[in-house]
């Protein structure tokens, strides 16, 4: 993958088809560790339940989604007015650039490819931020970069580093931006599945921000398309009275309200992201091959550290025995030693880690020294 944006996707994991395709497998049983999704899947009994669902596509959905909109506000607890659903987060980022129409947009790097796509789209000048794994965020220097006009963009935890910022070092950035007639927007899609909502910015009133959340990654439902933004009221209830009034698909909203009754739900994943993030980080630091980045999300980021570690080279091997990780040498900032996996579920997570053994042991020829070389730092 070159580090160019792919011209459809940015880039992204998740793109199964095109891999099957590219790696020859014909019946596409690839385990998929290239998209950041909740490993428990989606709450139990939503499948019976959108088909018996299904016969309601042939009326309209309900406008702004109401009754969804209103069961999120309370799962939130944010109040409803402030908050607009939508066809997943992605569509709301450009969705409000294309309507606020920044001067400069201040996108992170290493970060989500679809910030600067979406600053482009609204003509906006595009700045970029180092976010670099392993390195302190200077918040108050980037405060004090925003003027008038400007919308900085923050992704917490941030994709695809995993690094949750605390609550009590954003609330400056809003601060400043507020002060200077700019705007905040923050990225909150893996939070939920941090087990650490206080650090979240959801609950702030503020004229000068907009926090984002996918409901895709939570419930598993990429295929779906399910998000939120909570911003200013005055601008929400103008994006209500005129923007489109189907954003989100009626399956979507009745997966949306059926996943907001799942008893217990967040709860197990919560359980099962800490335990299988926590396997497979020791599993990767067993072999020496690796620096893995410390994260909170439901991802890990690692770095092979032999200067020669290629992760085509990798990913291809893997990807023959229809294992699907996710590069990242496309991010800017990061180069061909970086690579992402999703947390997945045990057998998965095994096999991955059992695979990488393999490749680490026949990628180079009898005689050779070490694949991947070197000690943890």
């Amino acid at each position: 993958m070159s580090r160019v944006f792919d011209d459809e996707t940015g880039g992204h994991g998740g793109d199964l088809v095109r891999a099957a395709q590219q790696w020859n497998i014909e019946d596409g049983t690839l385990v998929d560790f290239s998209s950041n999704i909740n490993p428990l899947g989606p709450p139990a009994g939503l499948l019976d339940h959108l088909k018996e669902a299904l016969p309601g596509i042939v009326a309209y959905p309900t406008p702004q989604a109401r009754e969804l909109r209103g069961s999120l506000a309370c799962f939130l607890n944010v109040q409803v007015e402030r908050l607009l659903a939508g066809n997943g987060a992605n569509e709301l980022i450009h969705y409000i650039l294309l309507w606020r129409r920044p001067k400069r947009v201040f996108v992170p790097a290493p970060s989500f490819s679809e910030y600067e796509r979406a600053a482009i789209l609204a003509g906006a000048a595009l700045e970029r931020y180092s976010l670099l794994p392993g390195e302190e965020a200077d918040f108050v220097s980037l405060g004090s970069r925003l003027e008038q006009g400007d919308l900085l963009i923050f992704c917490n935890p941030n994709n695809p580093t995993g690094v949750l910022y605390p609550r009590r070092k954003l609330l400056p950035l809003v601060e400043a931006a507020a002060a200077q007639g700019a705007e905040v927007m923050i990225d909150e899609s893996f939070i939920p599945l941090t087990g650490r909502p206080a650090e979240s910015l959801r609950d702030l009133k503020s004229d000068h921000l907009w926090v984002v959340i996918s409901l895709t990654k939570l419930w598993s439902l990429p295929g779906l398309r399910l998000g939120c933004v909570i911003g200013p009221q005055e601008c929400i209830e103008q994006i209500t009275r005129w923007g489109d009034p189907w954003r989100v698909n009626y399956l979507a909203q009745e997966a949306g309200i059926f996943c907001l009754r799942s008893s217990g739900y967040l709860e197990k994943s919560l359980a099962l992201v800490e335990k299988e993030r926590n396997y497979l980080v020791e599993g990767f630091r067993r072999t020496k091959a690796f620096h893995v980045y410390d994260g909170s999300a439901n991802y890990l980021l690692l770095r092979g550290l032999d200067p020669v570690f290629d992760v085509a080279a990798f990913q291809d091997y893997l990807a023959r025995r229809r294992l699907l990780v996710r590069r990242a040498d496309n991010f800017y900032n990061l180069d061909r030693r970086y690579f992402r996996v999703a947390v997945r579920r045990r057998p998965e997570n095994r096999l991955l880690l059992q695979e990488t053994g393999a490749y680490l042991k026949n990628c180079r020829p009898p005689g050779d020294a070490a694949c991947i070389g070197g000690e943890e730092e």
